[in-house]
């Protein structure tokens, strides 16, 4: 029985984390039919096809939507089914065209536009000559998404918006009423939601849907008409994600001030008007703070990036994103492990919002067993927020916790060990797999809290065009912790990853919401005429604004005796 789910990309730093995240996905694809099968169902996102030549085919079930001028090289089909033209056929001088009769001295000649330069990867990725160690300098030499995508696109994937053009200077596409405006354009909207019908309808037995946009632009506003025509249409399971760019551009014809208000009118629309459509919703960022200020980097142990790259912070999010869906992905899901049993278990009276977490590299040391490597945690926690203006605290939590790479060897010394002895004295001793012991670990250090633990024996694996610089001196090349730099000097950089993410719901995410409005309340929209002009009327504004003190009063805790 098939449990597909179809994935939407919305915006240009939605497309830079859903790149890595294919990317990463086809990076542990193993055709070897000797090898041990894997324990996650890569059909459940992705499709089986056929070229016109008979090739099989396997590309994302996912539709892709971003500005004109995004795409570079690649044409908007992609270029896995179009039929390769013999550039011996083309010609500039029309004399040379002998087969068609036409008067040569009267003919237009109208050229098209200089071809798209592209990224040395891409151009060796044509040629087949990407397998070696080469260092392409993804993090300072490319421009956009497109640039290190190794995955091959279905021809209906890829949207573009031609009314808008991209830049990186200055966002056209700027307010939540200019993507609500798009929808209206029929030609658009149909083109889009039949896209949406044909891979529904291919599909065996569609689970539901998850989506990445923009969430301080335009596409914030596409994302709500889409989002609410996939609830109108097949009232299925959502679970979106939000994204904040650590460095969005400039609005056109708005000053720094402006363009940080429309982020934060933007923002705030959206948060009030998702839980209307959404099961569940997740804001992801590298950065502490999203509303107004933009800033405050994460901190990741053992990982070291620039906070202002949208090459190097999307493989962050897409790390994330990889194995905290590894719940809904299994091929033998356990109990819960549907995308329906994740958001039903996390958005329980009304709380919508949920807050993203992740530990990459999981740490532990390269000769340390899990026990021992969760007993010296204490009071520490062992993921790191990847949700702005979030800090979950250590009560009263519902979780989902996916952890990746974790061998069951490294769980505990066996009983017949010299050096089991200290461990045997541990309530965790008594563990039989990583899941367990992870779940007692959780039910000893949260308070009054519930934790659903998914655990898979394969690690993440790490290949180029993946940012493999992150990852500093101290993991070695199967990413465990050691000091030893022998470790590290028999591989050029980190192979595979042990990785653990959460995605938490906690009466703490209130005080995120509650600053959100406090920083809008602040914006007389009336100086901020493109919301206006758009359609968008006072009293709608301040009524759809208010939605947010509800969402947040849903995470109030409230006693009754």
């Amino acid at each position: 029985m098939g449990r597909e789910i179809l994935t939407f990309q919305l915006g240009n730093y939605a497309n830079y984390i859903g790149t890595h995240w294919w990317n990463i996905q086809e990076s542990s694809f193993n055709y070897d039919p000797n090898a041990e099968p894997s324990e996650i169902d890569h059909s459940i996102l992705y499709r089986e096809g056929q070229t016109s030549q008979r090739q099989v085919t396997f590309t994302p079930r996912l539709l892709m939507v971003d500005l004109a001028g995004t795409l570079g090289h690649v044409p908007r089909t992609g270029d896995l089914y179009a039929d390769p033209i013999d550039p011996a056929q083309i010609t500039d001088d029309p004399s040379e065209l002998t087969d068609v009769e036409w008067d040569a001295q009267k003919l237009e000649i109208i050229k098209q536009k200089t071809p798209a330069k592209k990224h040395p990867y891409q151009t060796d990725l044509a040629s087949g000559s990407t397998e070696g160690e080469k260092d392409y300098d993804f993090a300072n030499t490319v421009e956009n998404w497109i640039d290190f995508s190794y995955t091959r696109y279905h021809p209906r994937s890829i949207n573009v918006i031609d009314r808008y053009e991209h830049s990186k200077d200055e966002n056209q596409f700027d307010t939540i009423t200019n993507g609500m405006e798009l929808w209206k354009d029929t030609d658009f909207q149909d083109e889009l939601t039949d896209r949406t019908r044909q891979y529904v309808e291919e599909s065996d037995a569609c689970q539901g849907f998850q989506m990445l946009f923009d969430c301080t632009d335009g596409f914030s506003g596409l994302g709500l008409k889409l989002l609410e025509h996939l609830q109108d249409e097949y009232g299925k399971p959502s679970l979106l994600f939000p994204v904040f760019s650590p460095k969005p551009p400039m609005f056109k014809s708005a000053d720094e001030p402006m363009s940080d208000s429309i982020r934060v009118v933007n923002t705030a629309l959206t948060f009030a008007q998702l839980p209307e459509y959404a099961s569940l919703f997740v804001p992801l960022s590298t950065m502490q703070r999203c509303w107004r200020n933009i800033d405050g980097p994460r901190t990741l142990p053992n990982i070291a990036y620039d906070a202002a790259n949208l090459y190097q912070t999307s493989g962050i999010l897409a790390s994330f994103l990889e194995t905290a869906s590894i719940r809904y992905r299994l091929k033998e899901p356990a109990s819960g492990g549907f995308l329906s049993g994740l958001c039903c278990d996390l958005n329980a009276y009304g709380r919508k919002m949920a807050a993203a977490g992740m530990a990459m590299p999981f740490p532990l040391g390269s000769t340390q067993d899990l026990i021992d490597c969760l007993d010296q945690l204490e009071d520490k926690s062992l993921s790191v927020q990847l949700s702005p203006n979030v800090n979950v605290g250590k009560r009263a939590i519902v979780q989902s916790v996916c952890v990746r790479g974790l061998p069951l060897n490294r769980l505990k010394r066996p009983p017949t060990s010299k050096s089991a002895q200290r461990q045997q004295i541990m309530p965790a001793y008594r563990c039989t797999s990583v899941s367990e012991m992870l779940q007692f670990f959780y039910s000893c250090s949260l308070e009054v809290s519930m934790s659903h633990v998914t655990s898979v024996k394969a690690p993440m694996t790490i290949r180029q065009p993946f940012p493999v610089e992150l990852f500093d001196k101290r993991v070695g090349f199967d990413g465990f912790l050691t000091d030893c730099p022998l470790a590290q000097a028999t591989m050029a950089y980190v192979q595979q990853c042990p990785t653990l993410a959460t995605i938490q719901s906690s009466s703490d995410l209130g005080d995120g919401l509650e600053a959100l409005h406090r920083e809008v309340s602040r914006i007389r929209l009336a100086k901020i005429p493109r919301f206006t002009e758009c359609g968008l009327e006072e009293v709608d504004y301040k009524e759809t604004v208010e939605r947010l003190l509800d969402l947040k009063e849903n995470y109030d805790e409230n006693y009754e005796l």
